[in-house]
């Protein structure tokens, strides 16, 4: 009688050592957006200090904040969405937006200096008045899109390092 056997122990070793790895790759993913949102977050603070704004108190660089999406598709910086108190000395809660009165919130602040906002016009009551403005718009700092241009090679830079960290795992 012939016999004929096959050794699957390694074959075994390799499948358990696939499902470890298939195990973590839900980790790695919420792992890999947390460092894709933090790096991206330091380049947006980057961007508003060497943009025009005076951010001395680095209030706008605190109000920003990383967000990973609700299923982990994605990773995003924006502003915070808290109600503060701006302008002079702190009293004013409240700004007028397309004929209508709405609170005052880091996000609108960060939206108005990022893409800029239109100069308040004269109320048109004074008998001797004359137009001094020069301007109709205040231009934005554009932080956004210039740190939009650093998050795609963060993105990638990331990436890279976790299938490297995926590969180690297979060959150990």
């Amino acid at each position: 009688m012939q016999e004929f056997m096959v050794d699957t122990g390694q074959w075994n070793a390799f499948w358990s050592r696939w499902q470890d790895t298939i195990d973590q790759i839900p980790g790695l993913r919420e792992e890999l957006l947390a460092h894709v949102g933090t790096r991206i977050r330091s380049e947006v603070r980057q961007a508003i200090d060497v943009s025009v704004i005076n951010d001395s108190g680095g209030r706008l660089k605190a109000w920003q904040e990383f967000f990973i999406g609700s299923k982990k598709g994605y990773a995003a910086v924006r502003s915070k969405s808290e109600k503060i108190r701006a302008g002079y000395k702190r009293t004013q809660t409240k700004f007028q937006y397309k004929g209508r009165t709405v609170d005052l919130n880091t996000g609108a602040l960060t939206n108005f200096l990022s893409s800029g906002h239109k100069v308040r016009g004269p109320t048109g009551r004074a008998k001797r008045y004359v137009r001094r403005a020069r301007m109709l718009r205040v231009e934005g700092a554009d932080f956004y899109p210039k740190a939009k241009e650093e998050a795609e090679k963060i993105a990638m830079q990331e990436a890279k390092a976790v299938l490297r960290e995926l590969e180690a795992n297979l060959q150990a």
